[in-house]
């Protein structure tokens, strides 16, 4: 028999991506706490004699074990399912929360991947199960691909928790049956089967991106191509292989074939709003005579097909 702290501590190793800080709700709203989630805390959450406790998915060096989607909207409950349905069948272990305007969906995987990967992985699912892969009602977690030094990414309310403001409390469902896996917290930490991270991942390779349209005709040649609403940072780690590409780092230069040999220019900078990347040497393809280049140039400029 486990004792309450004990469950607690269990519980917040498992469900946030890190738990040296937490977000609480206040009468102000969400509040980031730094400081340790302690078991304490947790307790005072799930039993209602404190503040509902938000995790924050994603951890520094930009990698977590805890993956999430939070449906908002009218059909947030049964498109959760859906997804859930699609990822038990491809053999990847999920559960469905229902809140109070939707669902969301958590999936633990047995070791920390890149939150570049868990996201594309997602968008794969999703696409899959016939869900749009990219809808502002359908927030995945972790919410970015990368964090900042010092950065806290998105948090997302942790299961069981009261909802803050109407005291909803949902519980973990089996989306196959429906039924919940649990009618306490150490039933649901017991009952919850991890995910093979490479299974997960695979999903990744599987993710179709849709076609940028882009009027060719009429579009002035010296305008910028239009964006393709992609991350330049993700599409310059994946196809170009700058695996230290992040929104306002200044990196060394991927396209190795427009320099001199031996050259590594390290002037090669993500613009901060993750649209646009430009080289600072002239005659680089990713310099443009000084207009670098946006998500849709550098998908096709890419020396690698995705």
């Amino acid at each position: 028999m486990y004792e309450p702290l004990q469950v607690t501590l269990l519980y917040s190793n498992l469900f946030p991506a890190r738990n040296d800080v937490y977000s609480h709700w206040t009468k102000d709203g969400w509040r980031p706490i730094r400081e340790p989630m302690t078991p304490e805390i947790v307790l005072a959450g799930l039993t209602g004699n404190g503040p509902s406790i938000s995790g924050f998915m994603i951890a520094p060096g930009n990698t977590s074990h805890s993956v999430a989607v939070d449906f908002d909207g009218e059909s947030g409950f049964a498109d959760s399912l859906l997804l859930g349905r699609t990822m038990v069948e491809a053999g990847i272990p999920a559960y469905v929360e229902k809140s109070r305007r939707g669902a969301h969906l958590w999936c633990i995987l047995d070791k920390p991947c890149p939150a570049v990967a868990i996201r594309m992985a997602l968008r794969g699912l999703l696409q899959s199960a016939g869900l749009p892969p990219v809808d502002p009602k359908i927030e995945l977690r972790p919410g970015t691909d990368t964090i900042s030094e010092g950065g806290l990414g998105h948090a997302l309310r942790l299961p069981l928790m009261p909802h803050p403001t109407t005291g909803f409390r949902g519980k973990m469902l089996d989306p196959l049956s429906g039924a919940p896996i649990g009618n306490t917290a150490a039933e649901v930490i017991l009952a919850v089967d991890y995910a093979s991270s490479a299974t997960f991942l695979a999903w990744a390779e599987k993710y179709q991106r849709p076609p940028a349209v882009v009027d060719h005709e009429h579009r002035n040649p010296r305008e910028h191509p239009p964006d393709d609403g992609a991350s330049a940072a993700e599409l310059l780690r994946s196809l170009w292989g700058a695996h230290d590409a992040v929104p306002g780092k200044v990196i060394a230069c991927p396209a190795k074939s427009f320099h001199s040999h031996g050259d590594i220019h390290k002037g090669c900078r993500v613009f901060p709003d993750d649209k646009r990347v430009m080289c600072h040497k002239p005659g680089c393809i990713l310099n443009n005579d000084g207009r670098g280049r946006g998500t849709y140039e550098i998908r096709k400029l890419a020396p690698h097909a995705l």
